[in-house]
């Protein structure tokens, strides 16, 4: 099986500060701590553009800029040019951050500060671009200014033309909590001080953040961890046993395919046959029954016109996928009541999320896969307002509705029981019609084989998200339809899969 790098703990900015008040209890100096953040960032700028030699430092008005300034000392002393700009001019910081500058400027009085609009460098100016500018110091209550906000579209532009652009702690703009945040620096590659933050895996994270690099600053973690931890892969199924048969492996039914949408059920069945399900029962609407299985004989297919019918189905199931293509009509309700009633594993996508009653005690047994759009119905709300907090969206929804669950999108956040998880795997390529039902397929393929659903879920989520990956790297992400997951996510299943490597790596 392949080799799985465990979970990291996400922290949010309070118990960051919470951490740093400790170390700072234990004897440790903010200067010390600072030194030690700007070593890391200077080492990665030399690892990641060994030919740069122009550096731009982007300062804001808190302590992160202190992180900036030690780069920029670092720098002028191996004979980097160095600038320094931003919405801050570096006089007035306070603390550690304004004894940093007062370092830097009297070991090089010459350092060059651009601070008014009309000093703005030319773009192309820089090789790299340090942003030091907010770190964990935004929030919903802090909005950007209009200057943070015209600094960051700049560094944006730079990018654009050619400048690298390096973030110290989290891409200013963005929300620590959340990730969520507009404008965002885009990053090409961002150092996370301390301990992983949750914005940087979900949200807009993924998007801005580039790769990770994890600088510990040599902080052990402390003995109580957060309970949202950052999933970067998931174990492959075990050697199949010799002695197996299709009894052995569990079989699922997959409710789904109301007129016109065939195609949903026919993934989702699909997908559970490539994860390992003995067998897949798809059961549809009688206008499909006879041309579901075309190409794919080994699904057993009924066309239902009654739910009653959906009883003998159920007593051969193992585990039941509801809802991919399902509809809202009275054929779907009756259906989706029928399946409701059951007490087997359940996994409830797509359709099937809209007949769920408003409230219920925890079922461990059942699972949901809404997307942000279905989220948002589900609770009331809006998409934005989903986005603008996922995990408490994910939260909210485990509380109303009383089972575990994903809430897709970048950066998909899985809700357990007692624990959230963010999967950190993941590419476009999976933005596209039918990616969900596929991993509705997945899931429910794991459960038949009887891996228990708080097991089964981060699995399929993890492996989904890979396959996503493979399919990218193998032919790129546009163009990319749900079918061509199958043969990655088998793949993934058996180990055999050459996996790109984590976004997030450890420094040094």
């Amino acid at each position: 099986m392949m080799k799985i790098q465990p979970p990291l703990p996400l922290y949010t900015s309070e118990q960051i500060r919470a951490l740093e008040q400790a170390v700072f209890d234990g004897g440790e100096t903010a200067e010390q701590l600072m030194a030690r953040a700007g070593a890391a960032l200077f080492s990665v700028l030399q690892t990641k553009w060994p030919d740069a030699r122009t550096v731009g430092v982007l300062l804001g008005s808190g302590q992160n800029a202190g992180d900036g300034l030690v780069l920029a000392r670092l720098a002028r002393a191996e004979g980097f040019r160095v600038s320094l700009f931003g919405w801050c001019r570096p006089e007035r910081l306070h603390g550690a951050a304004h004894r940093a500058w007062m370092a830097l400027k009297t070991a090089y009085p010459d350092v060059v500060v651009m601070q008014e609009m009309g000093e703005m460098p030319a773009l192309g100016h820089f090789d790299v671009i340090v942003d030091a500018g907010f770190g964990i110091g935004l929030s919903r209550q802090r909005p950007l200014s209009a200057e943070a906000v015209h600094w960051i579209e700049y560094v944006n532009r730079a990018r654009h033309g050619g400048a690298a652009v390096l973030s110290a702690d989290l891409p200013s703009g963005l929300i620590a909590d959340t990730g969520a945040g507009d404008p965002v620096v885009q990053a090409d590659v961002t150092v996370c001080f301390l301990a992983m933050k949750i914005g940087l895996v979900t949200g807009r994270g993924p998007a801005v953040s580039g790769h990770i690099v994890l600088a510990d600053l040599g902080i052990p973690p402390r003995k109580e961890t957060p309970d949202v931890h950052v999933v970067l892969g998931a174990e492959s199924l075990p050697p199949k046993p010799r002695d197996g048969h299709k009894g052995r492996f569990g079989t699922v039914l997959v409710v789904a395919g109301n007129r016109g949408m065939m195609g949903a059920a026919r993934m989702a069945a699909e997908a559970a046959l490539r994860v390992g399900a003995g067998k897949v029962i798809v059961a549809t609407h009688p206008e499909h029954a006879a041309t579901l299985a075309i190409g794919r004989p080994e699904l057993i297919v009924h066309g239902l016109v009654a739910a009653t019918s959906l009883d003998a189905l159920l007593a051969k199931a193992d585990a039941i996928v509801l809802g991919p293509g399902l509809g809202c009509d009275d054929w779907a309700a009756q259906m989706a009541a029928r399946v409701l009633a059951t007490d087997l594993p359940l996994v409830i996508d797509a359709d099937g999320l809209g007949f769920l009653p408003p409230s219920a005690v925890m079922n461990s047994l059942r699972i949901m896969t809404p997307h942000p759009a279905e989220a948002a119905r589900l609770l009331g709300c809006t998409v934005a307002e989903i986005e603008q907090d996922r995990l408490a969206a994910a939260r909210a929804l485990r509380e109303r509705f009383g089972m575990l669950g994903v809430l897709k999108g970048a950066g998909s956040v899985i809700f357990l029981p007692d624990e959230l998880r963010v999967c950190g795997r993941g590419s476009p390529a999976l933005a596209t019609a039918g990616s969900g039902d596929v991993l509705a397929g997945v899931i429910g393929g794991l459960l038949a084989l009887g891996i228990v659903p708080a097991q089964a879920l981060p699995r399929a989520v993890c492996w989904h998200a890979l396959a996503g990956e493979v399919l990218a790297e193998q032919s790129g992400a546009w163009g990319a339809v749900a079918t061509d997951l199958f043969e990655p996510i088998r793949a993934i299943a058996n180990g055999w899969a050459n996996l790109p490597p984590a976004n997030v790596s450890l420094w040094p």
